[in-house]
């Protein structure tokens, strides 16, 4: 058995860490633990503007577990710190602003940082809307469903692409 595995930390980054990136970070783990590989995956999320210990949304949690029987209940949101901007090896923000926000802060950190689609998919515009992944916040359930699934097939490809 070789337990020469290289360690890759990704950060998961949307506004207050309720919804989005939280559902980013359970998907993360769920799909990564089922990949064998040279890679030690590790992951956690974090808000722009989180208020820290907030629990994840009630219709984030219920669209994670009914789609994939992901339980991220026990999440609590936490702030963006400069610590995780450091240690992280990548930064997948919802949106151009999160981006754009992280950049600002940490010019010398702005190689690891990307939107999730935009690491994704590397020839989508860059400025364009449809480089964000939408703000489910306050919605009804299935703009939730939709949001988790559009993260699900992103979450997998990056996934892919780090193995």
């Amino acid at each position: 058995m070789n337990n020469d595995k290289k360690d890759i930390n990704v950060i998961f980054v949307c506004t207050g860490n309720t919804c989005r990136s939280c559902m980013a970070e359970g998907i993360f783990r769920a799909v990564a633990s089922e990949e064998e590989g040279k890679v030690n995956f590790k992951a956690i999320s974090r808000g722009i503007y989180a208020f820290d210990g907030d629990s994840a949304s009630e219709h984030s949690i219920n669209a994670l577990k009914n789609l994939w029987d992901i339980d991220i209940s026990l999440h609590k949101a936490k702030m963006l710190s400069p610590q995780d901007v450091l240690q992280g090896d990548l930064l997948l923000t919802m949106t151009r602003a999160h981006r754009d926000i992280i950049k600002t802060k940490f010019p010398d950190m702005s190689s690891k940082i990307f939107t999730l689609k935009e690491y994704v998919y590397p020839n989508i515009e860059k400025d364009s809307y449809s480089i964000d992944i939408s703000d489910p916040y306050g919605l009804q359930y299935s703009i939730y469903e939709n949001c988790a699934k559009e993260i699900y097939e992103c979450v997998k490809a990056v996934i892919k692409k780090l193995a």
